[in-house]
C-alpha cells in the first residue's frame, strides 16, 4: 500500500466567471500554485453532536449526528511566488481591485455577494489535488480572508512569498476534479534584491525583512438549498493592513522611535516602482524593537506598522506586473 506524502498535494486556482455558487470548470482559467506548503480543509465547523438517549448507558451509533449544513471551510497555503497570474489573482481577491496597481482606499466598500448572482468582484474556485486522484477537494466561490506578502534576506533567497487563507461557505466536492490547468503562467520571480528603493518617511533605509498582511474577512450569511449553502457573503468587518519592516539602525532610521511615540503617520515604500512595489502612504508605527545582539552585521531595528487612510486616500498600493 502506497504511503502518501504531503508534498504530493497540489493547489489549483481560478477566478469564477459565472454566478456565485457555481464552480469554475474551464481548464484555461486555472493556474497551478506550486505551493511549498498547503493544509487540508479545516473541518472544524462541521456539526458532530452526540446525545445519549434513554434505554441504555452506552451510546448507539444512531445517537451521533453529523451534518455539513451551515458549515464553512478554510484552507491555508504558502507559495514562493513563481508566476504573475497567480500573484495577481491573490491580490485581486485580497483587495477587490482588478488590476495592478492594486489599491485599497479609506472609502473601501465591499462588493455584493449573493448566491445565484454574478458577484462583483469575482470569487474563486480552489482545488486541492489529492495524490490518490479520487479525493480531491473542490471549493466553490472562495474568498481570500487573509493574504501575507513577505520578503526576507534570510529565507527563500529573498524571494517574494505569498501565504494566506481561503474561505468558502459552500459544501466542498470530494471527488476527482478532472481539471487540468492550462492558463497562462508568466514567470514572476522577484526578490528583496529587486527592490532598488526603500524608504521610511522619505529617508533611505537598508532593509533586511519586510512583510505586509491584508486581512479582509469574508463570512457566510443565511442558508439556501439542500446543503444549506450560504444565501450571501458579507465583508462587513474591519479591513486591517498590518506588517513590519526590519532595517539597519543608523542615522536614517533612528527617528523611527520618535515617530512611533508621537503617533504621527509616515510613508513606507519598498520596490522598484515598476514591476514590484509596496507603498503605505500613512503608516502608523506600532512599536520599535532594536536587536542589540552580538551580530557582525550590526544593529537592526524592527518597526511593526498599520496602514491607515481616510476618504479616497490610499491605505496601500501594490504593483505586481
Amino acid at each position: 500500500m502506497a504511503v502518501y506524502s504531503g508534498k504530493q498535494w497540489e493547489m489549483y486556482l481560478a477566478l469564477e466567471s459565472g454566478n456565485m455558487g457555481t464552480a469554475e470548470t474551464t481548464n484555461g482559467n486555472f493556474v497551478k500554485l506550486d505551493v511549498t506548503n498547503v493544509s487540508d480543509l479545516d473541518w472544524g465547523s462541521v456539526t458532530h453532536e452526540a446525545n445519549l438517549r434513554t434505554g441504555q448507558q452506552v451510546k448507539k451509533s444512531t445517537d451521533h449526528y453529523v451534518s455539513q449544513k451551515g458549515a464553512s471551510y478554510t484552507v491555508g497555503f504558502e507559495w514562493v511566488v513563481s508566476h504573475e497570474q497567480g500573484l495577481q489573482h491573490l491580490l485581486y481577491l485580497a483587495t477587490d481591485d482588478s488590476a495592478s496597481a492594486y489599491e485599497m482606499a479609506g472609502n473601501y466598500t465591499s462588493g455584493a455577494y449573493v448566491h445565484g448572482s454574478d458577484p462583483t468582484p469575482m470569487l474563486a474556485t480552489v482545488i486541492l489535488v489529492n495524490p490518490d486522484a479520487t479525493n480531491d477537494r473542490l471549493l466553490t466561490s472562495c474568498g481570500l480572508n487573509e493574504l501575507t506578502l513577505s520578503l526576507s534576506s534570510g529565507s527563500e533567497g529573498g524571494r517574494l512569498v505569498a501565504s494566506g487563507t481561503f474561505y468558502t461557505g459552500y459544501k466542498p466536492t470530494i471527488a476527482n476534479s478532472t481539471v487540468a490547468p492550462s492558463g497562462t503562467q508568466t514567470a514572476f520571480v522577484k526578490s528583496l534584491y529587486d527592490c532598488t528603493t526603500s524608504t521610511m518617511d522619505a529617508n533611505a533605509v537598508l532593509v533586511k525583512d519586510f512583510s505586509v498582511t491584508i486581512s479582509n474577512p469574508l463570512m457566510r450569511v443565511g442558508y439556501q438549498g439542500g446543503n444549506a449553502d450560504p444565501s450571501e457573503y458579507t465583508r462587513a468587518g474591519e479591513v486591517a493592513i498590518t506588517g513590519s519592516i526590519n532595517c539597519k539602525y543608523d542615522a536614517n532610521s533612528d527617528n523611527t522611535l520618535a515617530d512611533w511615540l508621537s503617533g504621527t503617520a509616515k510613508n513606507i515604500s519598498l520596490g522598484d516602482g515598476a514591476s514590484i512595489d509596496f507603498d503605505i502612504p500613512t503608516a502608523i508605527y506600532m512599536g520599535h524593537n532594536i536587536d542589540l545582539g552580538d551580530s557582525e552585521e550590526g544593529v537592526f531595528v524592527e518597526v511593526p506598522f498599520e496602514a491607515t487612510a481616510s476618504s479616497t486616500g490610499k491605505a496601500i498600493t501594490i504593483i505586481a506586473t
